[in-house]
């Protein structure tokens, strides 16, 4: 590594190259909306899955912002509840976030075990976050000395989980929260990233290191500075890895519209030079959606959209490993919200959250088992899906939060976990129409579904019948809509969902 210190600044002198990239795409908006958004790959996956593993893992309390509230003395009884409280009692003042940094050895890492498991649960997509909002890259990096092949486990997680995913018939993704790095930690009142946002602390007296080293981790350095180093780190991982899918978290908005331009232009010649087809999301508004997937976060959409979305939820309590709250999402209550998020033309991904040792918890396993079991026997009527004329029925009120921070594009949060075998989604594949009833109805039970008397309504059926199940049920067409008749046994798995196949002519 050739780091120089220059002032209060690491700056590297060795330069990303990405020399062999096509110029296909020009650092402006006119020539990047020319890139196909959501490129078939990622309309089939439906289900993609990555982990957030960093520092934050060793105190493992609260939530992977622990960095931040350890020293966000104003926010103690808010969204950071008592993390200062419970840093200043466990650890004391002197304990800083980076010395956290050698007690992180995840000597129980191994990438190939958790993309077996990732890949079992059903992920058509597996990746790694890169970098979240503390400034830890989880690659070798030359542009930033605070990562975690030189420091911590002395691993290249990046390196590692790439090259399994690649072995494999899936696309690899990497997460990159680090636009908000530049004011993650508290600043100081006279800052030049003074603050934007009801996120940001303001302190005049940091609590953290100053000078040196520890300013390009803690963030004090200028914005031009703060926006070189954010545009080198992407371009080390695409250069390096360009994956298929780089998630891209809030707050990429703070960096300069120039730099967010030229990563695109970078990224998008890389692929185009691979033939790869790549995708990048939108949070908010910091890229246009002519060429960003639209993100939710833990949300769906109000109804069908005429665009591919992804959405993302939490597979344990928090994104990061909270040792005093380990509990993992309901399985049956993950297949029924996939359900509804497919129907709605969106994709679903899916955050791991392991230990510092490199121990995906037993709880996050049993719900990862419990979602491919239904898949492998069902995913049929998800992967490779597009949405029916209706997204479902139902008495499940789904409702949007007017004052969520991600509802711009009709985001609704509340009632997801309501959804119940009251309530059916389709999908549709060629001549093949799936009715997926989000629970099991009981034997030998009714269910009109009542869209082939509304929009469906000069459709011909030839055929229905129960997935998972050797049983003849009885169907019929009515002025109501296509009846039919669940089981009498329940089909394996069925306690998440049911799906009546049915074939038109």
């Amino acid at each position: 590594m050739k780091y120089k210190i220059i002032g209060f600044l690491i700056a590297v002198t060795a330069t990303v190259s990405l020399s062999n990239a096509q110029e296909n795409f020009k650092p402006n908006w006119q020539s990047l909306n020319k890139h196909n958004p959501a490129p078939d790959w990622f309309s089939d996956a439906k289900l993609g899955v990555y982990f957030h593993w960093g520092v934050y893992n060793v105190p493992a309390n609260g939530n992977e912002w622990y960095g931040r509230f350890m020293y966000d003395k104003n926010r103690r009884k808010n969204w950071g509840k008592d993390i200062y409280d419970y840093h200043t009692k466990t650890y004391g003042r002197e304990k800083q976030y980076h010395d956290f940094i050698p007690e992180w050895k995840g000597e129980q890492f191994s990438a190939k075990e958790w993309v077996d498991k990732f890949e079992h649960m059903g992920a058509k997509f597996i990746g790694t976050i890169a970098e979240h909002h503390d400034g830890f890259s989880l690659w070798e990096s030359k542009v930033n000395p605070w990562n975690s092949k030189d420091m911590g486990p002395k691993i290249d997680v990046v390196k590692e989980i790439a090259t399994e995913v690649k072995k494999r018939d899936l696309k690899f993704m990497t997460t990159f929260h680090h636009g908000f790095h530049m004011l993650f930690f508290p600043k100081k009142e006279n800052s030049v990233l003074r603050p934007v946002s009801e996120h940001i602390a303001v302190y005049k007296d940091l609590e953290y290191p100053q000078g040196g080293k520890y300013n390009i981790l803690y963030g004090n350095t200028s914005y031009k500075e703060e926006c070189d180093i954010w545009l080198e780190k992407l371009n080390e991982v695409i250069a390096e890895y360009c994956p298929d899918y780089i998630w891209m978290d809030f707050a990429q908005g703070y960096v300069d519209e120039n730099y967010r331009q030229q990563f695109l232009a970078n990224y998008f010649n890389k692929a185009a030079a691979l033939n790869k087809e790549v995708v990048v999301n939108t949070k908010g508004d910091f890229f246009p959606t002519d060429l960003a997937i639209v993100n939710l976060e833990r949300a769906t959409m109000e109804d069908i959209t005429p665009f591919v979305w992804v959405t993302d939820f939490q597979l344990g309590s928090s994104w990061g490993y909270n040792k005093d709250k380990r509990t993992a999402i309901n399985p049956k209550k993950a297949i029924r919200i996939l359900a509804e998020v497919v129907s709605k033309n969106g994709v679903m991904i899916l955050a791991a959250a392991p230990m510092a040792e490199g121990i995906i918890p037993e709880e996050q396993v049993a719900a990862m088992e419990g979602i491919g079991n239904w898949l492998g026997a069902y995913g049929e009527a998800i992967y490779n899906t597009r949405p029916f004329v209706e997204f479902g029925q139902g008495p499940t009120k789904l409702v949007r939060n007017p004052n969520d921070d991600w509802n711009a594009y009709g985001a609704i949060k509340a009632g997801l976990q309501d959804l119940n075998d009251q309530d059916i989604r389709y999908t549709k594949n060629g001549n093949t129409v799936y009715a997926i009833q989000l629970g099991w109805p009981g034997s030998k039970k009714e269910i009109t579904l009542n869209t082939f008397a509304g929009k469906a309504k000069d459709l011909k059926i030839k055929s229905v019948k129960v997935l998972g199940s050797r049983e003849r049920i009885q169907w019929k067409k009515t002025s109501t809509g296509l009846q039919v008749t669940s089981p009498k046994k329940m089909p394996k798995y069925g306690e998440a969902a049911i799906v009546y196949k049915i074939i038109l002519k």
